[in-house]
Protein backbone atom coordinates (compact mmCIF):
# COMPACT_ATOMS: atom_id res chain seq x y z
CA UNK A 1 0.00 0.00 0.00
CA UNK A 2 1.46 3.52 -0.74
CA UNK A 3 1.69 5.37 2.22
CA UNK A 4 2.63 9.09 2.97
CA UNK A 5 4.90 10.70 5.07
CA UNK A 6 3.76 13.85 6.60
CA UNK A 7 6.38 16.28 8.34
CA UNK A 8 5.63 18.97 10.43
CA UNK A 9 3.85 20.39 13.45
CA UNK A 10 1.50 18.69 15.87
CA UNK A 11 -0.18 21.91 17.92
CA UNK A 12 -2.78 22.38 20.37
CA UNK A 13 -5.26 24.64 18.49
CA UNK A 14 -7.42 27.16 21.17
CA UNK A 15 -10.09 28.06 19.07
CA UNK A 16 -12.18 30.64 19.81
CA UNK A 17 -16.18 29.28 20.57
CA UNK A 18 -17.90 33.02 18.44
CA UNK A 19 -16.84 34.15 15.45
CA UNK A 20 -14.06 37.02 15.97
CA UNK A 21 -11.65 39.26 14.21
CA UNK A 22 -9.77 40.14 17.09
CA UNK A 23 -8.09 37.40 19.37
CA UNK A 24 -7.97 40.06 22.27
CA UNK A 25 -11.20 40.03 22.46
CA UNK A 26 -12.03 36.55 22.91
CA UNK A 27 -13.32 35.54 26.27
CA UNK A 28 -13.62 31.37 25.83
CA UNK A 29 -11.72 28.78 23.76
CA UNK A 30 -12.54 25.51 22.62
CA UNK A 31 -9.14 23.09 22.42
CA UNK A 32 -8.17 21.03 20.03
CA UNK A 33 -5.83 18.75 18.79
CA UNK A 34 -4.89 20.38 14.84
CA UNK A 35 -1.74 21.50 13.45
CA UNK A 36 -2.24 21.03 9.39
CA UNK A 37 -0.16 17.90 9.40
CA UNK A 38 -2.04 15.87 12.71
CA UNK A 39 -5.21 16.74 10.23
CA UNK A 40 -4.28 16.01 7.42
CA UNK A 41 -2.71 12.76 8.58
CA UNK A 42 -6.77 12.08 10.66
CA UNK A 43 -8.23 13.08 7.38
CA UNK A 44 -6.09 10.52 5.16
CA UNK A 45 -6.57 7.90 7.67
CA UNK A 46 -10.34 8.23 7.79
CA UNK A 47 -9.80 7.87 4.08
CA UNK A 48 -7.99 4.73 4.31
CA UNK A 49 -4.85 6.09 3.53
CA UNK A 50 -1.98 4.95 5.73
CA UNK A 51 -0.27 8.66 6.77
CA UNK A 52 2.80 8.47 8.41
CA UNK A 53 3.45 11.25 10.63
CA UNK A 54 7.12 12.85 11.57
CA UNK A 55 6.61 15.11 14.56
CA UNK A 56 7.44 16.24 17.70
CA UNK A 57 5.43 16.85 21.22
CA UNK A 58 6.31 17.92 24.49
CA UNK A 59 6.30 15.44 27.66
CA UNK A 60 2.88 17.18 29.31
CA UNK A 61 -0.47 16.82 29.63
CA UNK A 62 -1.18 17.65 25.84
CA UNK A 63 1.30 15.98 24.23
CA UNK A 64 0.09 12.97 26.03
CA UNK A 65 -3.72 13.54 25.06
CA UNK A 66 -2.47 13.99 21.37
CA UNK A 67 -0.70 10.71 21.29
CA UNK A 68 -3.60 9.01 22.52
CA UNK A 69 -6.22 10.50 20.37
CA UNK A 70 -4.04 9.93 17.56
CA UNK A 71 -3.54 6.22 18.26
CA UNK A 72 -7.07 5.77 18.32
CA UNK A 73 -7.92 6.59 15.10
CA UNK A 74 -4.80 4.63 13.95
CA UNK A 75 -2.46 7.06 12.89
CA UNK A 76 1.25 6.16 12.94
CA UNK A 77 3.09 7.41 15.73
CA UNK A 78 6.24 5.30 15.28
CA UNK A 79 8.10 8.58 14.24
CA UNK A 80 7.07 11.39 16.66
CA UNK A 81 9.13 11.92 19.08
CA UNK A 82 8.51 13.43 22.67
CA UNK A 83 10.95 16.01 24.11
CA UNK A 84 11.42 18.03 27.20
CA UNK A 85 9.57 21.17 25.45
CA UNK A 86 5.62 21.96 26.42
CA UNK A 87 3.73 20.97 23.19
CA UNK A 88 3.27 23.58 20.91
CA UNK A 89 0.23 26.08 20.84
CA UNK A 90 -1.78 28.47 18.40
CA UNK A 91 -4.16 30.47 19.72
CA UNK A 92 -6.90 30.90 16.52
CA UNK A 93 -10.17 33.04 15.88
CA UNK A 94 -13.48 31.27 14.49
CA UNK A 95 -13.91 32.47 11.08
CA UNK A 96 -15.86 32.71 7.83
CA UNK A 97 -12.57 34.24 6.12
CA UNK A 98 -8.72 34.18 7.43
CA UNK A 99 -8.72 33.29 11.03
CA UNK A 100 -6.11 35.51 12.95
CA UNK A 101 -3.83 33.30 14.66
CA UNK A 102 -0.68 33.33 17.42
CA UNK A 103 2.03 31.13 17.97
CA UNK A 104 3.33 29.25 21.07
CA UNK A 105 5.58 27.93 20.22
CA UNK A 106 7.75 24.56 21.88
CA UNK A 107 8.29 21.26 20.85
CA UNK A 108 7.23 21.41 17.52
CA UNK A 109 10.22 22.33 15.78
CA UNK A 110 13.22 20.05 17.81
CA UNK A 111 12.60 17.19 15.35
CA UNK A 112 15.44 14.95 14.51
CA UNK A 113 16.57 12.10 12.10
CA UNK A 114 15.64 8.93 13.05
CA UNK A 115 17.81 5.78 12.85
CA UNK A 116 15.25 3.55 10.92
CA UNK A 117 15.53 5.48 7.63
CA UNK A 118 14.70 2.37 5.74
CA UNK A 119 11.70 1.20 7.62
CA UNK A 120 10.46 5.16 7.60
CA UNK A 121 10.47 5.54 3.61
CA UNK A 122 9.07 1.95 3.11
CA UNK A 123 6.12 2.07 0.71
CA UNK A 124 6.22 6.19 1.15
CA UNK A 125 5.08 7.69 -2.05
CA UNK A 126 4.41 11.47 -0.91
CA UNK A 127 6.72 12.94 1.73
CA UNK A 128 4.79 16.16 2.60
CA UNK A 129 5.61 19.02 5.15
CA UNK A 130 5.26 22.75 5.27
CA UNK A 131 6.75 25.85 6.53
CA UNK A 132 6.63 25.57 9.91
CA UNK A 133 9.92 22.80 10.53
CA UNK A 134 11.36 25.12 8.04
CA UNK A 135 11.07 28.22 9.93
CA UNK A 136 13.35 26.84 12.99
CA UNK A 137 16.58 24.86 13.50
CA UNK A 138 17.31 22.28 14.52
CA UNK A 139 13.67 21.09 12.59
CA UNK A 140 15.23 22.73 9.31
CA UNK A 141 18.10 21.15 9.20
CA UNK A 142 16.05 17.80 9.45
CA UNK A 143 13.84 18.54 6.74
CA UNK A 144 16.83 18.96 4.20
CA UNK A 145 18.12 15.96 5.01
CA UNK A 146 15.15 14.12 5.24
CA UNK A 147 14.02 15.71 1.73
CA UNK A 148 17.28 14.76 0.26
CA UNK A 149 17.05 10.96 1.20
CA UNK A 150 13.57 10.79 -0.23
CA UNK A 151 14.20 12.30 -3.90
CA UNK A 152 17.30 9.71 -3.57
CA UNK A 153 14.70 7.16 -3.26
CA UNK A 154 11.98 8.45 -5.95
CA UNK A 155 9.69 9.73 -3.75
CA UNK A 156 7.44 12.56 -4.54
CA UNK A 157 7.87 15.93 -2.44
CA UNK A 158 4.67 17.79 -1.52
CA UNK A 159 5.00 21.21 -0.10
CA UNK A 160 2.40 23.42 2.29
CA UNK A 161 3.67 26.79 1.89
CA UNK A 162 2.10 28.21 4.93
CA UNK A 163 4.63 30.88 5.23
CA UNK A 164 3.92 33.49 8.05
CA UNK A 165 6.66 35.76 9.37
CA UNK A 166 5.45 35.50 12.78
CA UNK A 167 6.87 31.78 12.78
CA UNK A 168 10.81 33.36 11.77
CA UNK A 169 13.39 34.42 13.53
CA UNK A 170 15.26 35.74 10.69
CA UNK A 171 14.45 39.43 9.18
CA UNK A 172 11.73 38.75 6.31
CA UNK A 173 13.68 38.98 3.33
CA UNK A 174 16.19 36.18 4.49
CA UNK A 175 13.22 34.10 5.81
CA UNK A 176 11.65 34.23 2.63
CA UNK A 177 14.56 33.32 0.64
CA UNK A 178 14.97 30.64 2.95
CA UNK A 179 11.25 29.08 2.34
CA UNK A 180 12.32 29.70 -1.90
CA UNK A 181 15.20 27.44 -1.55
CA UNK A 182 12.84 24.92 0.19
CA UNK A 183 10.86 24.98 -3.30
CA UNK A 184 13.21 23.49 -5.76
CA UNK A 185 12.51 20.24 -6.80
CA UNK A 186 9.16 20.00 -4.83
CA UNK A 187 6.78 18.18 -7.31
CA UNK A 188 3.27 20.12 -5.93
CA UNK A 189 2.57 23.07 -3.80
CA UNK A 190 -0.63 24.36 -3.07
CA UNK A 191 -0.04 28.14 -1.35
CA UNK A 192 -3.44 30.04 -0.94
CA UNK A 193 -3.50 33.72 -2.04
CA UNK A 194 -2.63 35.07 1.33
CA UNK A 195 1.07 32.84 1.27
CA UNK A 196 1.80 33.91 -1.73
CA UNK A 197 1.05 37.83 -0.68
CA UNK A 198 3.12 37.37 2.15
CA UNK A 199 6.17 35.66 -0.30
CA UNK A 200 6.02 37.34 -3.06
CA UNK A 201 4.08 40.87 -2.50
CA UNK A 202 0.39 41.18 -3.51
CA UNK A 203 0.75 40.44 -7.29
CA UNK A 204 -1.95 39.04 -10.01
CA UNK A 205 -2.55 34.82 -9.60
CA UNK A 206 -1.57 34.33 -12.95
CA UNK A 207 2.23 36.18 -11.71
CA UNK A 208 2.08 33.54 -8.46
CA UNK A 209 2.40 30.77 -10.45
CA UNK A 210 4.77 31.87 -12.68
CA UNK A 211 7.03 32.30 -9.53
CA UNK A 212 6.40 29.00 -8.02
CA UNK A 213 6.95 27.39 -10.93
CA UNK A 214 10.47 29.42 -11.50
CA UNK A 215 11.59 28.15 -7.97
CA UNK A 216 11.28 25.14 -8.76
CA UNK A 217 7.72 23.82 -8.25
CA UNK A 218 6.18 21.48 -10.92
CA UNK A 219 2.70 21.84 -10.37
CA UNK A 220 1.54 24.26 -8.34
CA UNK A 221 -2.42 24.48 -6.69
CA UNK A 222 -3.24 28.21 -5.96
CA UNK A 223 -6.35 27.99 -3.59
CA UNK A 224 -8.32 31.15 -4.47
CA UNK A 225 -10.92 31.27 -1.19
CA UNK A 226 -14.25 31.61 -2.03
CA UNK A 227 -13.21 32.03 -5.36
CA UNK A 228 -12.14 28.29 -5.87
CA UNK A 229 -8.35 27.09 -6.61
CA UNK A 230 -6.26 27.89 -9.72
CA UNK A 231 -4.07 24.60 -11.05
CA UNK A 232 -0.88 24.97 -13.20
CA UNK A 233 1.17 21.97 -14.24
CA UNK A 234 3.66 24.35 -15.76
CA UNK A 235 1.69 24.01 -19.10
CA UNK A 236 -1.84 23.51 -18.90
CA UNK A 237 -3.78 25.96 -16.32
CA UNK A 238 -7.32 25.27 -15.19
CA UNK A 239 -9.59 27.11 -12.63
CA UNK A 240 -12.02 24.98 -10.55
CA UNK A 241 -14.43 27.41 -8.70
CA UNK A 242 -15.65 26.78 -5.44
CA UNK A 243 -17.89 24.07 -4.41
CA UNK A 244 -19.02 25.48 -1.33
CA UNK A 245 -22.84 26.47 -0.63
CA UNK A 246 -23.19 27.82 2.91
CA UNK A 247 -19.69 29.08 4.50
CA UNK A 248 -20.02 28.25 8.38
CA UNK A 249 -16.54 27.87 9.04
CA UNK A 250 -13.10 27.46 7.37
CA UNK A 251 -11.04 26.25 9.51
CA UNK A 252 -9.58 22.58 8.26
CA UNK A 253 -10.49 23.56 4.91
CA UNK A 254 -6.65 23.59 3.56
CA UNK A 255 -6.41 20.37 5.03
CA UNK A 256 -9.01 18.58 3.68
CA UNK A 257 -8.25 19.81 0.35
CA UNK A 258 -4.58 18.06 0.92
CA UNK A 259 -6.91 14.95 1.95
CA UNK A 260 -8.88 14.87 -1.21
CA UNK A 261 -6.18 15.57 -3.30
CA UNK A 262 -4.32 13.49 -2.15
CA UNK A 263 -6.84 10.59 -3.01
CA UNK A 264 -6.95 11.73 -5.96
CA UNK A 265 -3.40 11.31 -6.62
CA UNK A 266 -3.13 8.07 -5.33
CA UNK A 267 -5.86 6.63 -7.00
CA UNK A 268 -4.12 7.10 -10.58
CA UNK A 269 -6.08 10.61 -11.36
CA UNK A 270 -3.87 13.59 -12.86
CA UNK A 271 -3.23 16.60 -11.20
CA UNK A 272 -6.57 18.32 -12.50
CA UNK A 273 -9.23 15.86 -11.71
CA UNK A 274 -7.38 15.14 -8.28
CA UNK A 275 -8.12 18.68 -7.43
CA UNK A 276 -11.36 18.30 -8.35
CA UNK A 277 -11.66 15.88 -4.66
CA UNK A 278 -9.73 18.06 -2.67
CA UNK A 279 -12.11 20.84 -3.97
CA UNK A 280 -15.32 18.46 -2.93
CA UNK A 281 -13.23 17.75 0.62
CA UNK A 282 -13.09 21.48 1.68
CA UNK A 283 -16.82 22.06 0.53
CA UNK A 284 -17.53 19.67 3.12
CA UNK A 285 -15.36 20.81 5.74
CA UNK A 286 -16.07 24.74 5.22
CA UNK A 287 -19.48 23.58 5.58
CA UNK A 288 -19.91 21.46 8.52
CA UNK A 289 -19.30 23.36 11.77
CA UNK A 290 -18.06 19.45 13.80
CA UNK A 291 -14.38 19.38 12.75
CA UNK A 292 -14.28 15.91 14.00
CA UNK A 293 -16.26 14.64 11.36
CA UNK A 294 -14.28 12.51 8.52
CA UNK A 295 -13.88 13.23 5.29
CA UNK A 296 -16.44 11.44 3.04
CA UNK A 297 -14.54 8.58 1.23
CA UNK A 298 -13.73 8.54 -2.41
CA UNK A 299 -17.34 7.26 -3.77
CA UNK A 300 -18.67 9.94 -1.54
CA UNK A 301 -16.83 12.53 -3.05
CA UNK A 302 -17.22 11.77 -6.52
CA UNK A 303 -21.09 12.14 -5.44
CA UNK A 304 -20.73 15.47 -4.44
CA UNK A 305 -18.93 16.06 -7.60
CA UNK A 306 -21.53 15.07 -9.52
CA UNK A 307 -23.99 16.88 -7.62
CA UNK A 308 -22.12 20.45 -7.95
CA UNK A 309 -19.96 19.89 -10.44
Amino acid sequence: MKKILIVGELLVDMISEEYASDLSKVRKFERSFAGSPGNLAANLQGLGIEAILLAALGNDPFGKGYLKWLNSIHVNTSYISVVNHHTSMVFVTKSRGTPQFMPVRGADYHLSIPHNLDELFNDVYFLHFTSWPVSRKPARTTVKKLLELARDKGIYICLDPNYSPVLWKEPKAKSVKIMLEFMNNVYLAKPSLDDSERIFGKLSAEKYLELYHSFGVKNVLLTLGAEGVLISDGKCKEALPSLTERVVDTTGAGDAFWSGLYCGLLKGLDIFEAAKLGNAAAAFRIENENKSLPIPEYEKLIELLSERG
